[in-house]
């Protein structure tokens, strides 16, 4: 009896499931999402804002 992983990554030998596709307006969501995040982590970087956002004490 083989078991079966709940693991997200497909298994090597596992036949192709079919791929789910975002529409076009999601896809242009889902880029404008990406390009603003990279814009807050690179003014993140300039600004010297990155450190450890943990309360110490």
């Amino acid at each position: 009896m083989k078991l079966k992983s709940a693991s997200p990554q497909p298994d090597l030998f596992e036949e192709d499931k079919p791929q789910v596709t975002p529409a076009p307006a999601q896809k242009e969501q889902l880029a404008m999402l990406v390009e603003v995040l990279l814009r807050e982590i690179a003014a993140a970087l300039a600004g010297g804002e990155v450190g450890d956002d943990q309360d110490h004490g």
